[in-house]
């Protein structure tokens, strides 16, 4: 039995690395995917790749520093294929640069991005497992 077929995830992060090989996986099991990230030229891309393999797949440009846009993407989700079944928060930011650059402004957006993300993210697909009584939220560990 495939657990998978006609779950609904959403992928943040998932125009290229980690979130992409997790989008091409998870279709190729029958989940249908929502593919979310800033890059819409990526999320595009994503999106027809998944397509010509057969899968269904939404491109939703989004920021996960921005609440508003994070319960946008849940509703969206929820609108196009009738649940939010699984969150995969895997959008992250890694800083590369010595603790003597005093990098500030990377550290916020690091933070706003790793730690702000992650909770806009599960803030908004909550309500909707909750309401379900299932769901699924798995995160990248950066």
């Amino acid at each position: 039995m495939n657990h998978l077929q006609d779950k609904t995830v959403i992928i943040t992060g998932a125009s290229s690395g980690i979130g992409a090989a997790s989008a091409r996986e998870l279709a190729a099991h029958g989940a249908r995917i929502v593919v979310a990230a800033r890059d819409a030229e990526g999320v595009e891309a994503m999106v027809d790749e998944l397509k010509a393999n057969g899968a269904q797949a939404l491109a939703y440009v989004c920021d996960v520093t921005v609440r508003a846009e994070m319960a946008a993407l849940a509703q969206f989700a929820q609108d196009s294929f009738g649940a939010v079944d699984i969150l995969i928060n895997n959008a992250g930011l890694m800083l590369f640069s010595n603790w003597s650059d005093v990098a500030i402004d990377e550290w916020d957006k690091m933070v706003d991005v790793n730690i702000k993300g992650y909770l806009n993210t599960i803030a908004a697909v909550l309500p909707f497992m909750i309401r379900r009584g299932s769901g699924q939220i798995l995160s990248q560990d950066w």
